[in-house]
């Protein structure tokens, strides 16, 4: 059963959705949104201290809305890499396009106001992002394609963005299962392209690096690839006995899934890595591995 609270916030932020895509946040007020919800305004006070705090946590609650069909769909054992990442792009072209009166009203706000910083908490997601991009290139395409990794993500944000305006624009119908067939296909074309002709990347593997600037040297190694090193390593250990084999690969599994996320939760990964402390044979990659997500340990990941 969901807790009381948490359904009540939902529901002041899904109303407030609907002014805001009427009105715009800039011109609805909290006296509105509570009268539409149909309580007090210090009732709503005692769930959102400020205006602020609810607009916040509305674009938390869409990025996870987006986020976490994404995620089950990244863990789900059928299809090969190539058809996941088409239905990923249909899973978020869909739900943005199921948000799109929100937030069409919302980036002309921010537009008229001239704003063009990306919240913290965004800018925080660009790395694991960038390191899931990187993966799925590699499953993908092999080794061969990770210098182009830069120029693959130009050309992946650039695509989803246009079929994203196209979406909105609503001028010329393209059904979404059709989109995400043509985007990946049109990724097969160009990376068949460069993989042929082998020319120099535009994004260096410097630049790349300035994309994660919260990584440091150490911290930049890939966790997935990390946490599959580490899976085989204990595989093929002759020392271990098979149920705490068992027990290590089922802690590095749920490591694997909590990377995947924009905003892993401090609590889940300090637990797997202390079950992890008691198998010598992990010791180095687990070093690596406990830089990679340092970051995460220095406040709590999760969103409330």
């Amino acid at each position: 059963m969901a807790d009381k609270s948490t359904t009540k916030k939902e529901q002041i932020m899904k109303t407030a959705m609907q002014l805001f895509a009427v009105k715009g946040s800039s011109s609805t007020s909290m006296q509105e949104i509570a009268e539409l919800c149909g309580i007090s305004k210090g009732s709503l006070y005692l769930v959102f201290k400020s205006k602020e705090e609810l607009e916040r946590s509305i674009y938390i609650y869409c990025f996870r809305m987006i986020r976490d069909p994404l995620q089950r769909e990244e863990l789900e054992d059928r299809g090969t890499p190539r058809e996941k990442l088409r239905n990923q792009i249909e899973i978020l072209l869909s739900h943005v396009y199921e948000l799109r009166e929100f937030l069409q009203r919302q980036f002309q706000e921010l537009a008229g106001k001239g704003q063009t910083e990306i919240p913290e908490w965004v800018r925080k997601s660009n790395g694991p992002l960038l390191l899931w991009f990187q993966n799925k290139l590699e499953l993908m395409y092999g080794r061969e394609i990770l210098p182009y990794t830069g120029d693959l993500c130009l050309f992946a944000h650039g695509m989803i963005n246009s079929c994203i305006k196209l979406l909105f624009s609503q001028e010329v119908p393209v059904p979404i299962p059709r989109l995400a067939d043509a985007l990946v296909d049109w990724m097969d074309i160009l990376v068949a392209g460069l993989l042929a002709g082998q020319p120099s990347p535009l994004i260096s593997a410097a630049v790349l690096d300035t994309w994660t600037d919260s990584y440091e040297e150490g911290q930049r190694q890939n966790p997935l690839q990390l946490i599959k090193a580490m899976k085989l390593l204990l595989s093929d250990s002759v020392e271990m006995e098979s149920g705490s084999t068992e027990d290590g690969l089922e802690s590095l599994g749920i490591l694997e899934s909590e990377i995947l996320t924009p905003h892993p939760r401090k609590a889940i990964i300090q637990g797997m890595l202390a079950n992890l402390q008691g198998y010598p044979v992990l010791a180095s990659e687990l070093n690596k591995l406990k830089k990679v997500f340092a970051p995460y340990m220095q406040t709590s990941c999760g969103l409330h």
